[in-house]
C-alpha cells in the first residue's frame, strides 16, 4: 500500500462535514429526550416504575421521537423531515464553521451517540426476550380466540411468544450483537450482526403490520451508519476479492487524565445498568412467572380456568345458547393473573394500539377483557373493562365446588344478569407441544 497522501476533492471534504454535522444532531435528537413532557408524565400505569423502580431505565430506552408515535408506527415523512431539517441545520453549521478543519472530535462523538443510541434501544429488546417477557405465552383467553379474529401484527407477536425456546435465542443473539457494539475493537462486527438482525425484522414489521415499522427502520439506520465508513474496504474485501484491512472506531484523545477516568466510568455505568442490573431484574420477572404485557396482579388461583355458560339470564329471562346472539356470553376466562374475559358473538372494537397494557384486547376481537376484584369473604366480584376502565360490572358469586360459578348482578347497562358457569377441563397441543429453556409453566 502507498504511503503517499490521497487528494480528496474539496466537494467532497464539504459533503462529509455537512452530512457528519446533520448526522450528529439526528442521532442526538433521536436518542436523548429533550421535551419535558417526557420527564413530566406518570409512567406508574404502563410502566410499572412505583411497584418496579428500575422500568425507567426501560422508559429511557424506549423513548420515542415525536415521528414514531403517530400513523400507526409508520411516519416515514416524520422521520424524512427530521433527517432533512438535521442536515439542513449540518449545512448552515458548517457554513458559519469554515474554520474548523479538524473534525476528528465531532466524528467520535458522533459515532459515540450511535453506537449507545442503537445500544440503548436493543438492550431492551434483546434482555426481553433473553427472559421472555416481550412476546408472552398466549394466555387461555387467547388460546380460545378463533384465529381469524386476530389481526397479523398480533399473531406474530403470539407465534412468537408460542416458542420461548426461538425467542430466547433471538434475545442471545441480539444481546451479543449489543455488547459488541459498545467496544470500538468490535463495533464493526457487532453492527454486521446487528443489520443482519434488524433487516428481517423490519420486513417482518413491514409484511405483518405488527407495530413498529418506523422503530426498527430507525434502530437499522444506526446499524448501517457504523458500517457506511468502511464500505470501500467492505467492497474491496467482499466483492473484488483484494486484501483489507477494516479499521477500527478511533480512541478518544481526553487532554486531561480525570477525562479518561470519567469515559470509563460512565461506560462501565452504562454496562452495570442497561444490562447487568436490568438482566438481573428481568430474570426475577420471569421466575415470577410475570410478563409487562400481561397484568401483574395475580388472581384467583382456584378460579383460573375455561368456563362454558350453561345458563344465562337477563332481567330474569333465560337467553338460550346461539353463537349469533349479540347478548349471551358463550365462555368464560378466568386467567392466572386478574383478567376475566367473556366470549361474545358481537364483534368488539378493534384496538391497534401496542402498547404495554393492551397486549391483551390489542389487535384481536370476539372477548371483553376485565379486571377484576374479588372480595372472598362477601363474595363479590368488580369487574373493569380493560379498554374503558368506566365501564364497570358488580356481581355477587357462589362457587359451591371447584367445577361451578353462580354469577348475580347488573350489567354495564343496568340490566339483570344472573349466569352459571361449568368449567371446561380442556388441553391444548401449543401447551404440551411447548418446547423451552426454563421448563414448562403452569398456564
Amino acid at each position: 500500500m502507498s504511503n503517499e497522501s490521497v487528494h480528496i476533492p474539496e466537494n467532497r471534504i464539504r459533503l462529509q462535514r455537512i452530512l457528519l454535522r446533520g448526522g450528529s444532531l439526528f442521532a442526538l435528537i433521536t436518542t436523548v429526550p429533550f421535551l419535558p413532557d417526557f420527564y413530566l408524565r406518570d409512567y406508574s400505569e404502563s410502566f410499572q416504575t412505583k411497584s418496579h423502580p428500575f422500568r425507567i431505565i426501560d422508559v429511557v430506552s424506549q423513548n420515542s421521537p415525536w415521528f414514531f408515535n403517530n400513523a400507526g408506527g409508520k411516519n416515514y415523512l416524520g422521520w424524512l423531515i427530521t433527517l432533512l431539517v438535521s442536515l439542513v441545520i449540518g449545512f448552515i453549521w458548517n457554513v458559519l464553521d469554515k474554520k474548523n478543519r479538524n473534525d476528528s472530535t465531532l466524528s467520535y462523538w458522533f459515532y459515540v451517540i450511535v453506537r449507545y443510541g442503537l445500544a440503548l434501544r436493543m438492550s431492551w429488546f434483546a434482555i426481553a426476550k433473553v427472559f421472555p417477557v416481550q412476546m408472552p405465552f398466549p394466555t387461555i383467553s387467547q388460546l380460545n380466540t378463533n384465529l381469524g379474529e386476530f389481526t397479523p401484527g398480533k399473531l406474530y407477536w403470539l407465534t412468537t411468544g408460542v416458542s420461548p425456546l426461538f425467542e430466547v435465542f433471538a434475545g442471545v443473539f441480539e444481546l451479543i450483537a449489543t455488547v459488541l457494539i459498545l467496544f470500538r475493537r468490535t463495533t464493526t462486527l457487532g453492527a454486521l450482526m446487528m443489520v443482519a438482525i434488524l433487516v428481517p425484522i423490519w420486513f417482518v414489521n413491514i409484511g405483518y403490520d405488527a407495530g413498529v415499522e418506523l422503530t426498527s427502520l430507525h434502530i437499522l439506520t444506526f446499524a448501517l451508519i457504523l458500517l457506511a465508513k468502511d464500505v470501500t474496504h467492505f467492497w474491496d474485501l467482499l466483492i473484488l476479492h483484494k486484501p483489507s484491512v477494516i479499521p477500527t472506531f478511533s480512541a478518544p484523545t481526553f487532554s486531561a487524565k480525570w477525562l479518561t477516568s470519567t469515559r470509563i466510568v460512565l461506560k462501565s455505568a452504562f454496562i452495570l445498568v442497561f444490562l447487568v442490573y436490568r438482566g438481573v431484574e428481568y430474570g426475577k420477572v420471569y421466575a415470577a412467572e410475570k410478563t409487562f404485557k400481561l397484568p401483574l396482579t395475580d388472581g384467583i388461583e382456584e378460579f383460573k380456568g375455561l368456563y362454558d355458560v350453561a345458563e344465562f339470564k337477563v332481567n330474569n329471562q333465560l337467553i338460550p345458547y346461539s353463537p349469533i346472539d349479540t347478548t349471551r356470553w358463550q365462555n368464560v376466562v378466568f386467567e392466572k393473573f386478574n383478567t376475566f374475559s367473556i366470549k361474545v358473538a358481537s364483534e368488539t372494537n378493534l384496538n391497534t394500539d401496542n402498547k404495554v397494557r393492551t397486549t391483551e384486547y390489542y389487535g384481536n376481537v370476539g372477548r371483553l377483557y376485565y379486571g377484576y376484584e374479588a372480595d372472598t369473604v362477601k363474595h363479590t366480584l368488580l369487574l373493569k373493562n380493560r379498554a374503558d376502565t368506566t365501564r364497570k360490572i358488580r356481581l355477587n358469586y357462589e362457587h359451591p365446588n371447584a367445577q361451578t360459578f353462580v354469577l348475580k348482578g347488573v350489567l354495564e347497562n343496568k340490566d339483570s344478569v344472573y349466569v352459571v358457569l361449568k368449567k371446561i377441563e380442556k388441553k391444548y397441543p401449543l401447551v404440551e407441544k411447548k418446547v423451552s429453556f426454563f421448563g414448562k409453566i403452569d398456564r
